[in-house]
């Protein structure tokens, strides 16, 4: 068997390849958890921005180095050699000529009717509270990360979308339709949050509910990135909720079993079903 005979034979299993990229990409990205990197810097006594910035620069750069990796083998085993620009501009749609305006007014009004319906069901279960402190504060080892969020939501904003919203579903997207291939990227995303969950050793209900909730919110943010033909939509949204979110749902979630449940439920399955109807209706006008 030539060499262009082995490449055909790989991009003809764009399923099996997204799972063996999804596990690949689980561990990578757990690498500071592994090598239990914040705790070592606790121990040595560093500050906490640094412990932080340093958590925060392995993963990061293990999701940078990864995901160029992913790139380079994916353009490796298409069937025809194209350049790494070319690649990215056509099979990650990181720019393939689409409307600026379409991309980035999709990518932003997505989080925020998230965050309108978070804060509707948190008012109705009487467990509302917009805690901006939360994600504006100092960085202190007590009290959690602060500002310091608006770079940890860098990582899954951008090398969890260009991976699942860009290589897994463009390459399935070849050989399936685009809605089996949203499906299946959203799947996907779902099992890596399981994986990542387990590494930290959270309960089974709680891995439920991870995946879950990334399955749905994948589907949503799949839609965006077909219908726009770019990744950005997703990044958009993937960052902007992961940055500002907690000063919303720190304190419904928070809160007892009777409240926290109800809310977790109703804003997973609300956020995707109304974001899909307003996204189907505003992007057909643009």
């Amino acid at each position: 068997m030539n060499l262009a005979e082995t490449k055909l034979k790989l991009t003809d299993y764009p399923l099996l390849t997204g799972f063996l990229i999804t596990v690949i990409f689980s561990f990578v990205l757990s690498i500071n958890i592994i090598f239990r990197v914040e705790n070592n810097l606790k121990t040595a006594g560093v500050s906490a921005i640094l412990v932080y910035f340093g958590d925060f620069s392995v993963r990061f750069l293990s999701g940078a180095i990864i995901v160029i990796i992913i790139v380079l083998l994916m353009k490796y085993v298409s069937e025809s050699p194209i350049s790494i620009k070319e690649y990215i501009r056509t099979d990650v749609w990181l720019s393939k000529g689409v409307s600026i305006r379409k991309t980035f007014l999709a990518g932003i009004l997505s989080p925020i009717c998230y965050f309108i319906i978070c804060i509707i069901v948190a008012s109705g279960l009487g467990a509302f509270k917009l805690d901006l402190e939360i994600i504006f504060r100092n960085p202190d080892i007590a009290t959690g990360v602060g500002w310091f969020i608006f770079l940890y939501a860098l990582t899954p904003g951008i090398w969890e979308e260009i991976t699942f919203r860009g290589v897994i579903l463009k390459s399935v997207k070849t050989k399936y339709s685009a809605n089996f291939a949203i499906l299946v990227s959203s799947i996907l995303f779902g099992f890596f949050h399981i994986i990542a969950f387990m590494i930290i050793n959270e309960p089974i209900e709680m891995l439920i509910f991870y995946f879950m909730m990334s399955t749905l919110f994948g589907l949503i943010w799949g839609y965006m990135v077909v219908k726009c033909e770019s990744v950005l939509p997703g990044i958009l949204a993937h960052y902007i909720i992961d940055a500002f979110g907690y000063a919303i749902i720190t304190h419904p979630m928070n809160s007892n079993e009777s409240i926290a449940g109800p809310f977790f439920m109703l804003t997973t399955l609300l956020y995707p079903s109304v974001s899909f109807l307003l996204a189907k209706a505003f992007l057909k006008r643009l």
